[in-house]
């Protein structure tokens, strides 16, 4: 009975702390290219770039450059997961290779920093995500490689910055939480983001 009691009152406290944690959450902004030794050589050429960053909060866990990459690029909102949709369904009428998961593969990685890409017939794309000390700023690298990848980028370019945006944000979010090991599941579960692939941290020892 304690226990239960206990593990009712750690999640309650769990939940509480990541409400607190969305309304603190920092807004992502643009900033300058960082220099790095990945993105120095991600490209050949680049025709477009941009970087966006979000500030770390200073009680909030250290994450890694992959985890952070995660939970940016394969923990979307909801929203931008149906964008990625109707874009594959689009891109095979005007003759575009399809992305796939391959898109966000990890080509490269120091201790700080991940690079992930893919090569394709109408453009090459890198994104850099570099964890810093007091945040974390995804860069994005494109090189067109045709006009028809021309045409298509000069869409893409319109949405872009507020996609990066809304992944970052809601992976600043979702990496704020802090890791629970004595929590009920059924609490675990509704801490979750929904339609995201990135799990709450502590859930998974809790249910295997």
């Amino acid at each position: 009975m304690i226990t239960h009691i206990q593990s009712r009152r750690s999640g309650a406290e769990y939940l509480q702390h990541r409400c607190v944690r969305r309304a603190r959450s920092p807004r992502p902004y643009q900033v300058s290219l960082p220099s790095s030794p990945l993105l120095a050589h991600a490209l050949p050429h680049v025709d477009w770039s941009d970087a966006f960053a979000v500030k770390v909060l200073r009680d909030a866990p250290r994450r890694g450059p992959q985890e952070w990459a995660d939970a940016v690029f394969h923990g979307p909102p909801p929203w931008i997961r149906v964008l990625f949709g109707v874009r594959e369904l689009l891109v095979r009428v005007v003759g575009i290779e399809r992305g796939g998961r391959h898109v966000f593969d990890t080509l490269s990685r120091t201790a700080d920093e991940v690079l992930l890409g893919v090569d394709q017939s109408h453009l090459s794309f890198r994104a850099s995500v570099l964890v810093e000390r007091n945040r974390v700023v995804v860069t994005t690298l494109v090189q067109l490689r045709s006009r028809r990848g021309a045409a298509y980028f000069a869409l893409v370019r319109r949405i872009h910055p507020l996609v990066v945006r809304s992944m970052l944000a809601r992976a600043a979010r979702a990496l704020a939480v802090p890791t629970l090991t004595n929590t009920n599941p059924a609490v675990l579960r509704l801490c979750r983001p929904a339609a995201t692939s990135v799990p709450c941290h502590g859930a998974q020892s809790q249910e295997n």
